[in-house]
């Protein structure tokens, strides 16, 4: 009896182990698939900053113009 109850204890430790490992699989996976989000995201915001702050480097190097034009009534 003693032979029995221990492979049933056994049994149902292998069990037990199982489930955590399915459980911790399933967590890594949501976690692996946050991070490759969480990075997609961060790049993109870094490649619109980049592309922003480029565009104002450029339109800040650009001469400005200002045209004042005074007719004084005359047209």
């Amino acid at each position: 009896m003693k032979g029995r109850e221990k492979m049933n204890n056994m049994i149902a430790t292998l069990e037990i182990i199982r489930y955590v490992s399915a459980i911790a699989l399933c967590v890594a996976l949501v976690a692996l698939a946050i991070y490759g989000l969480y990075r997609n995201i961060k790049e993109t915001a870094e490649d619109t900053v980049r592309e922003e702050l480029e565009r104002a480097v450029r339109e800040a190097g650009r001469p400005v113009v200002k045209v004042e034009i005074q007719t004084k009534g005359k047209w």
